[in-house]
């Protein structure tokens, strides 16, 4: 199943006992392109110093018919957890803190995106998580960014600047980003929303402000066009996929 991030920007969280505000953001990794946080907004039940991280191994249930994610925690165990400071990078340090409050296997630890698991929730076994804690080896920094700051980034192609980044698609279950849509509105009158991969990325120039891709003009404007209102279609997202390789 995919989902887009303006569409999870409308999600409440709820967790075992409660309802802990809604989704304020998202945080990627620019190296795997995998969701590592949901970033929860939290002004209704914590002051506004206290922000609260949500990793989808704590994930159980995508409802994108209600416009809910479940996590399989309590309000509390999300209330005493190690604070961020939004305006500050997640620094590595803190995710180990993090992950051993909540007792989670490494991520970071293996070959893959979730460490040598498929998908985030096996890494929520205790047993493991402590196998993998004892045998940590010094971690490399970790590449977190946000949603919200790279959406309307320029994209810049090999010959020219070609609109800008309006969405991200995610897949609900791996939480791989598998999508970016980029709006040509901004360069081409009546513009397009237009699909690309994580592979099409070349970097992310956070002090510019851009997108840079792999793509010359004219490959990038032959990237097909997406209809969001048909990610719940698995043959249409795939059909997608296919036609933007």
């Amino acid at each position: 199943m995919m989902i887009s991030y303006k569409q999870l920007k409308h999600f409440s969280l709820h967790a075992t006992d409660d309802d802990i505000g809604g989704c304020k953001d998202i945080l990627f990794d620019d190296q795997d392109y995998v969701v590592r946080y949901l970033v929860a907004d939290t002004n209704t039940w914590l002051p506004l110093s206290r922000k609260v991280v949500i990793s989808p191994i704590s994930v159980t249930k995508v409802d994108v018919e209600n416009e809910n994610v479940h996590i399989s925690m309590t309000s509390q165990t999300l209330k005493d957890s190690p604070s961020i400071d939004e305006h500050k990078p997640v620094s590595r340090q803190y995710e180990e803190t993090l992950f051993k409050y909540f007792g989670y296997g490494y991520y970071w630890i293996g070959p893959g995106a979730w460490g040598d698991f498929a998908h985030p929730t096996e890494l929520a076994d205790a047993d493991m998580a402590k196998a993998m804690q004892e045998e940590q080896a010094a971690s490399p920094e970790n590449h977190l960014r946000a949603c919200g700051e790279v959406n309307g980034y320029e994209v810049a192609t090999t010959e020219d600047n070609v609109g800008h980044i309006t969405d991200f698609i995610f897949d609900a279950k791996s939480w791989a980003m598998r999508m970016l849509i980029i709006d040509t509105n901004n360069w081409l009158p009546g513009g397009k929303k237009l699909v690309v991969l994580p592979g099409d990325i070349e970097k992310i120039d956070w002090s510019s402000h851009k997108v840079n891709v792999k793509l010359s003009h004219d490959e990038l404007m032959e990237k097909p066009e997406i209809d969001l209102d048909k990610l719940g279609d698995d043959s249409y997202v795939q059909s997608l996929l296919q036609k933007a390789q």
